[in-house]
């Protein structure tokens, strides 16, 4: 575990895009983010937190994991289906999900749907993705 001595400064700028490293995965759901804060990166504990972006007309796969996860909108539009619940989100639009939903957001704008997400975890490798698309 990561001894904590200190506050962490990340500026989103200075972190690379990474994508899927399944090129199938990828190809069907091209997204990327900027991890900002996980333990293996940064003096941080208990929670990881990135940057995503779905360019437009893409969305992500349908999937759930163990850790519950909260999203909040900043940039363009979409639709998240967060198991039978259906929603439009916008820049200002926060969502949880509870542990183990299934969820998916899709861009229906014109330009990238970028959102900033939050685990409670040390790490962004402990989120084991499972697909369901």
């Amino acid at each position: 575990m990561v001894r904590v001595t200190g506050p962490v400064v990340v500026r989103e700028t200075d972190v690379s895009w990474e994508t899927r490293s399944d090129p199938e995965r990828h190809a069907r759901s091209p997204i990327r983010w900027r991890l900002l804060v996980s333990a293996d990166r940064t003096a941080s504990a208990g929670l990881t937190v990135g940057v995503l972006e779905i360019p437009p007309g893409a969305s992500m796969l349908r999937h759930h994991h163990a850790p519950q996860e909260v999203y909040y909108v900043l940039e363009g539009e979409g639709r998240s289906e967060l198991g039978d619940l259906v929603t439009p989100v916008r820049p200002g639009t926060t969502l949880f999900i509870p542990t183990n939903a299934s969820h998916k957001t899709v861009n229906t704008g014109p330009g990238p749907l970028r959102f900033l997400w939050v685990f409670p975890t040390d790490t962004f490798a402990e989120i084991r993705y499972h697909y369901e698309e």
